[in-house]
């Protein structure tokens, strides 16, 4: 009998030993954690960028780099003109590491690129008020606001100092044609609408409404008064002939 109780004790000894065990293994787990949780909040995300290993980056963090990383390249472009861009000088602004920066632009002139694309798609959105006129219209007022400001001219100033880089001139006729493709839905709208021929030429037709925003503002040095796209506009929808115009 004394036996008995005796293994039955050394059993319920066996227990305890282990179940302490566990709990100092999940007490170490938990402190684990609140430590990782610790050093999370003393150092941000922007600071541990660069530290060495894999990381898994969520879609949301992602696109705030991207966005702070645009908005640096444009503050550069305005402040101090493209050749002073690098990816030195968007580092210290953003706190991106030059590292990640080489791994998602290979080189300035893709970042420029890119950021003009999205600023250029953020502050000239495509038009749908639902007749033609009124369309070319807002569309015109967007593009002659863009030109005038900070950051049209820093962009324009941009593509002339670097005409020669490949890469802003191969961007330059892409942008362009994208351009294009966006704004067709507009045209086809009006062609629904039985407000334009289905024989329209739509690259040249849009070519027509805003050169002369270009030639006023970049050939002629004059500013663009804001009844100006209201004006091109009609002219052109209206057309200049005579009824009695042959050809």
């Amino acid at each position: 009998m004394n036996n008995l109780l005796q293994i039955n004790a050394k059993k319920v000894c066996i227990k305890h030993t282990i179940v302490s065990i566990l709990m100092q293994e999940a007490l170490a787990l938990a402190g684990s954690a609140s430590y990782t949780e610790h050093m999370n909040t003393q150092y941000p995300a922007k600071m541990i960028e660069a530290s060495p290993g894999p990381r898994r980056r969520t879609g949301g963090r992602s696109a705030r780099i991207q966005a702070a990383v645009f908005e640096a390249t444009i503050q550069v472009l305005q402040e101090k003109g493209y050749e002073a861009l690098s990816f030195a000088t968007i580092g210290e602004r953003t706190g991106v590491h030059e590292t990640t920066l080489y791994r998602r632009w290979k080189t300035r002139e893709q970042l420029v690129v890119d950021a003009v694309a999205s600023r250029v798609a953020q502050d000239i959105p495509i038009p749908d008020t639902g007749t033609l006129r009124s369309d070319l219209i807002q569309l015109l007022q967007l593009l002659r606001t863009f030109l005038q400001s900070p950051v049209g001219q820093a962009l324009i100033q941009t593509g002339i100092a670097a005409r020669n880089v490949s890469a802003i001139g191969t961007f330059s006729k892409d942008y362009w044609q994208r351009r294009s493709t966006l704004l067709r839905p507009l045209f086809e709208r009006a062609i629904v609408r039985g407000e334009l021929s289905a024989q329209t030429d739509i690259p040249l037709l849009f070519e027509m409404l805003i050169g002369v925003l270009y030639v006023r503002l970049f050939l002629l040095g004059e500013s663009l008064d804001e009844t100006l796209p209201e004006r091109i506009v009609d002219l052109v929808l209206s057309g200049v002939g005579t009824s009695s115009f042959a050809r």
